[in-house]
């Protein structure tokens, strides 16, 4: 059985942390896992199995400091894990920094690093010389669109043959049993966003769209569910357009599948995005998604079959909800065209394996 260590950040709530714990139920059968965190803390710290080891790096500011600023002594601290734990395989799970401590291993195991984001629009948080010398080592690089394939190599010309593109999967069966739980469900059309309270997320265009189509004599709701750096910006404006009729904030909720399931339309808003695990969700549960043109999207939605996609733009998006309540777009059938619609997560695990076996 091979051994495979996961470098990750932490367990807070995101879809790359989700993904990665995923990840490791469905593999913890056939290989043996550990996982090197940079914190170990966070909300999906319940879903990673008893039997995956937890190797924590920042236990406390003394040894953290020269880890983080030393590149000879964090070298020394990842290949003393390393050689520890003898393992075959090391994923850089994050991308930036958790590259470089993959690429950090003198070891000769197979490396492999994650890239979950749209590079020209996502800033991965070590210099460009760091990401060339530390991809530059990397066996095999996995993108999860192939936009961001696209926009890496480009950027930092890598040969697209050492990157492979590897859509993030989701658990069918977790979310399908979960969608199941009732929460109260509006009288009124509404949309429902989902994400973390992030600049990239854009949840003020949603409140600000909620302000000219309340003026304009619409019935809705906007539901957003989630938490995050802005919600005291987000609860601001809403107070300042004086939506708080129509913008529900329900915080965060480590369940956000009923709300899903209820859902009229699920919106993303977003500026930019990697693949979100939030519109292949929504798309398990049937519902059809209005998203902005961010990453990996007109993959998922093969070009309008599943989902309407909007230009990563205000007045847009605006527009798109719009022709939505007047009936104008032709959701009966999307929804239709959703039946038949596959996570593929045989397939992923499948090109997943081969990457960790060849």
């Amino acid at each position: 059985m091979k051994k495979i260590i996961f470098f990750g950040y932490t367990l807070e709530v995101g879809g790359a942390e989700k993904v990665l714990c995923d990840y490791i139920n469905i593999l913890k059968d056939k290989y043996k896992i550990d996982l090197c965190l940079l914190q170990n803390i966070g909300e999906f710290k319940k879903d990673i199995p008893n039997n995956v080891n937890v190797i924590e790096l920042r236990k406390g500011n003394l040894t953290y400091i020269p880890f983080r600023y030393f590149s000879f002594w964090r070298k020394h601290v990842i290949n003393k894990i390393v050689d520890k734990g003898n393992y075959d395989v090391a994923i850089g799970f994050l991308e930036g920094r958790s590259a470089t401590w993959v690429a950090d291993i003198k070891k000769n195991i197979k490396k492999i690093a994650f890239i979950h984001n749209d590079v020209n629009k996502f800033d991965i948080g070590i210099s460009e010389k760091e990401i060339l010398d530390s991809y530059s080592k990397i066996d095999k690089i996995i993108t999860v669109s192939e936009v961001a394939k696209e926009s890496f190599c480009e950027k930092y010309n890598f040969k697209k043959e050492n990157v492979q593109v590897l859509y993030n999967l989701i658990d069918e069966k977790n979310i399908l049993e979960k969608a199941k739980e009732k929460v109260e469900k509006n009288e009124v059309f509404t949309f429902v966003n989902v994400g973390k309270m992030r600049k990239q997320k854009r949840q003020d265009r949603l409140v600000e769209i909620a302000r000219d189509l309340k003026e304009e004599g619409y019935k809705f709701k906007i539901q957003i569910i989630g938490n995050g750096p802005e919600e005291n910006n987000i609860k601001a404006l809403i107070k300042e357009y004086n939506v708080e009729d129509v913008v529900e904030l329900k915080g965060l909720q480590l369940n956000p599948y009923p709300y899903i399931k209820n859902a009229d339309i699920v919106v993303v808003s977003s500026d930019f995005e990697g693949y979100s695990i939030a519109i292949k969700e929504a798309l398990l549960l049937k519902k059809v998604v209005l998203s902005t043109d961010v990453s990996g999207v007109k993959e998922m939605f093969e070009n309008g079959k599943y989902g309407i996609i909007a230009k990563v733009d205000t007045e847009d998006l605006k527009n798109k909800m719009r022709d939505i309540l007047d009936n104008k777009i032709d959701i009966k059938t999307i929804e239709k065209s959703l039946e038949e619609f596959d996570c593929g997560n045989s397939k992923i695990i499948e090109k997943l394996e081969g990457i960790i076996n060849e």
